[in-house]
Formats: C-alpha cells, structure tokens, sequence
C-alpha cells in the first residue's frame, strides 16, 4: 500500500509518518507536501497512491481546491485540528476525518475502514461535499474582549484592520490605530473571522481587506502592503500566499 501526506506542519508530518509506520509497516509514503501547487504537480506527473492523507489548510490555501484543478479517484483521509467542517459529510461519503494531533486507536480506524471501503467518490462529488462543509460552518465571530492596560473592552471585529502575534503574544489593531491585546492564539482567530474580509498574509498576520491601500513588489517573489493604519510589522505576503492574497484583494 502506498500513501500521499499533505501537511505543512513538520511536527505534524513526522508525528503521521511515525504512527503509519507503526500501524502499518508494510505501508509506504511515497510523497508529502506542503503546498497544494505541488500537490496538482505531482497528481499529474506521478502514480496515484492507494489513501492520500490531507491536512484542510495548507500555506497557500485550502486542500480542498487540488481536486479543482485534478482529478484523483484514491480515497483521501483528511487530518485537521479543527472540528467545524462538516464531519458527516466525509463519513457519508466514505471518507475519514482525523483530529490532531492523531491518536493510534483513532488512526487505526481509519486504516481498518480504508481496507474495507467501496471505492472512493468520483472527483465531480467534491463539489457536494464542499457545500455541505459551507453549511456545516459556524457563523463568523463578530467581537472580541480586548486587553488595554487593565481593562477589558469589548471590540467589534468589523473596527480592527490588523490581528498579528508579536513575542509570543496575539494584538489587534484598530482602525483609528489604537494597539489592543487578544486573549487568543492566531490559528484560532483565523478560523472564526470571515474569509471574505480577512487574510492571513504570513505567519504573523492576518489583515482586513480595508487596510489595504497599495501594493508593491518585493525581493524573492513577495509582495508588501501599505496598510492604514500600518502597524509594527513589515506588512510582507510570504511567497506561497501571493497569488491567493491578489484573488483576494481583487474579487
């Protein structure tokens, strides 16, 4: 049996790989990634694999665009650390959802539904699944409790232009500039804020699409954004995320 993993956190990667190893010894990971441009490459160029394993968010975008663009017949296991996107509608269709980090037992039985499963839905049912997971979804969060000095000030989403982490600590800041600390981590809020209004530009940073004001070119391929109001960091689209951040801005 052969395996695809596509996961953009090394821990991650190596906690899987360990735990198939494990599991199955006669299983071989042929391939792993961490970007779905890659991922298309390889679909079109290489032998499919016997079970892909797919992380949901990946640096340049949601996993579930690689079968837009290629067609792939194998069943895909998906591995995530969220647990708001429509889980009944992979099992309905024959298709796993693992939890991170991945438990032996939960993985276990998802290898034991993989050697007894019917073959995989055809690619045009990505289409329904996906709709299912969009009515699946949580309404987007609209407030945070903030952090100023020693109060504790409710804050409405739609005001802040900029969340971003900085010394291990996740600030938000607001449109008239003012600097307010998030009792939260950035992976988190990244998951409760619309997709529509913000992105998440690099590691450190999601913006609103209002603080936008220009855009420039930058060394190795990135882009920077001049933000109002701009901000402490650098404001620079990491490379795996450039093209996206343009459809972004441009829709």
């Amino acid at each position: 049996m052969t395996a695809w993993i596509i996961e953009d956190e090394p821990p991650a990667l190596r906690r899987l790989t360990k735990l198939l190893a494990e599991a199955r010894p006669e299983l071989s990971v042929t391939f792993s990634t961490d970007s779905i441009a890659s991922c298309v490459r390889a679909l079109k160029s290489m032998p499919h694999p016997d079970v892909i394993f797919s992380d949901i968010h990946l640096a340049d975008g949601l996993a579930f665009s690689i079968w837009e663009y290629e067609t792939c017949n194998c069943p895909i296991i998906f591995t995530t650390a969220y647990d708001q996107y429509g889980i009944r509608a992979f099992r309905v269709n024959s298709i796993d959802y693992l939890l991170k980090p991945i438990e032996a037992p939960d993985l276990e039985r998802a290898l034991v539904k993989l050697e007894g499963r019917t073959p995989a839905p055809m690619a045009q049912d990505w289409s329904k699944i996906a709709a299912l997971i969009q009515q699946g979804q949580p309404t987007y969060r609209e407030r945070f409790l903030a952090q100023k000095g020693q109060e504790w000030l409710p804050v409405r989403v739609d005001d802040l232009r900029q969340i971003y982490s900085s010394d291990g600590l996740t600030f938000a800041l607001s449109s008239s500039g003012q600097r307010l600390l998030l009792d939260d981590i950035l992976d988190r809020i990244e998951e409760e804020l619309d997709p529509k209004n913000w992105f998440r530009i690099n590691r450190a940073q999601i913006i609103h699409i209002d603080a936008v004001q220009k855009i420039q070119p930058y060394f190795n391929h990135r882009i920077v954004l001049e933000l109002s109001p701009k901000g402490e960091l650098e404001n620079i689209v990491s490379r795996q995320r450039v093209k996206d951040c343009k459809t972004w801005l441009g829709r």
